[in-house]
């Protein structure tokens, strides 16, 4: 199984509403992880993607990303999120397709060196979710680290 089929099956196992959504986590280029989601599994009553899903899809893309930056770091920190906002812009008709990455690069720097010392720690991420080629939602996370 490859890293991301093993990190996928573990949030299959400790956070059952990924698996109930279809969620897969489909690329990670050590940057940038890419999610999708069964539409069919998240429909509202106007047979576009439920925004509530659509929320999901992207924190749980931002914990993914943080779990495998921590990973190649050889960090085993925990990571929640803090406080988001989400702007949606057009309905989501077809898959559910997301890509998460750092706001800021060197925000994020300055956060993998307090989180690499021991320290606790926050970062933004952004996950944009793509229709038709798209954008149809943006979603930024405040995320903290902590040991436990």
């Amino acid at each position: 199984m490859s890293r991301l089929q093993l990190l996928q099956a573990q949030l299959h196992q400790e956070v059952p509403l990924t698996r109930h959504m279809g969620l897969r986590i489909d690329a990670y280029d050590g940057e940038v992880v890419e999610l999708t989601a069964d539409f069919a599994a998240n429909v509202n009553i106007h047979g576009t993607a439920f925004a509530g899903s659509l929320f999901s899809v992207c924190a749980v893309a931002g914990w993914a990303l943080l779990h495998l930056r921590f990973e190649a770091a050889g960090i085993d920190a925990l990571s929640v999120l803090g406080d988001a906002d989400i702007r949606y812009s057009r309905p989501v008709r077809r898959q559910i397709r997301v890509s998460c990455g750092i706001a800021e690069a060197t925000q994020f720097d300055a956060f993998m060196e307090r989180v690499g010392r021991g320290e606790r720690a926050a970062v933004e991420l952004l996950a944009v979710i793509d229709s038709d080629g798209r954008e149809a939602a943006r979603f930024k996370g405040r995320y903290s680290a902590f040991f436990d």
